[in-house]
């Protein structure tokens, strides 16, 4: 049997002027909204819509507990533009369906007592765009593409979740690159994003400066820990639940539920 963690789906609006509640939101307007979370929440395996709950409009979700980490991820990917592209686009989507209803909505882990993110919906100032500013970051992928005729080189990695990084860098960097084709790794270097005006921030650009000279390993989350483990006198050893530890110093250790 699956240890689950559940999630919630929140919404806070109305229709035809009356609150949201499972007895006001028509059936196929559910089933839009529970579409578009589908795609953003992603691994479709391993997520499960249970029900409504009565009396407000919370949709409660099951995930499986080794997923968890890699569904937040993919929700808080998704409102930065960085995530699946049918997940940015499912975020826009969802997000417009609030304003429309003149609602706000949010994701909830309720196995960590935490907010994974917020739809801001119908409190959103649509005119306001912004950007394009550019800050140091880093990316992870697969070396799918080094090569090109322009100034710079393009290189092309490609995420897990099979999106596609177009990247650039110069020539020295891409012969070094050449020999990991085919290989998971992390670079390093200036990304440029830009706000539309629906809010959504998107990756124009990334500008490779360096990279880690080994790639990396494609173990999972508990072959990684079960290594950890193996090392004599280290503290991982001492833990009961090692991705709880992982938990509390991602959000805290009040956001943790004890």
């Amino acid at each position: 049997m699956p240890n689950w963690k559940e999630f919630r789906f929140k919404i806070e609006g109305k229709v035809n002027g009356e609150e949201l509640t499972p007895l006001t939101m028509p059936m196929a307007r559910l089933a839009e909204y529970i579409t578009d979370l589908a795609l953003i929440m992603g691994h479709r395996e391993s997520v499960h819509f249970i029900k409504v709950d009565e009396g407000s409009h919370e949709s409660v979700v099951l995930v499986d507990a080794e997923e968890e980490s890699r569904v937040t991820g993919q929700i808080q990917s998704a409102v930065r533009g960085m995530g699946p592209r049918e997940a940015n686009a499912a975020y826009k989507r969802l997000d417009d369906r609030l304003r429309e209803d003149d609602g706000v909505g949010y994701i909830a882990n309720v196995s960590s007592k935490a907010k994974v993110i917020e739809f801001p919906g119908r409190s959103l100032d649509l005119p306001q765009a912004y950007g394009p500013i550019k800050e140091k970051a880093s990316i992870v992928g697969v070396l799918r593409r080094v090569g090109g005729f322009d100034r710079t080189v393009p290189i092309h990695l490609q995420r897990a979740d099979e999106v596609i990084f177009y990247c650039d860098a110069d020539e020295i960097i891409a012969k070094q690159l050449a020999p990991l084709y085919s290989q998971t790794i992390r670079v390093h270097g200036i990304a440029t994003y830009s706000r539309g005006k629906e809010g959504m921030w998107e990756l124009d650009h990334f500008k490779i400066q360096s990279f880690d000279p080994q790639p990396l390993s494609l173990d999972s989350f508990s072959q990684t820990i079960a290594k950890l483990k193996a090392i004599p006198g280290n503290e991982w050893n001492d833990l009961a639940d090692p991705l709880e530890e992982l938990q509390k110093i991602r959000h805290g250790e009040d956001n943790v539920k004890q």
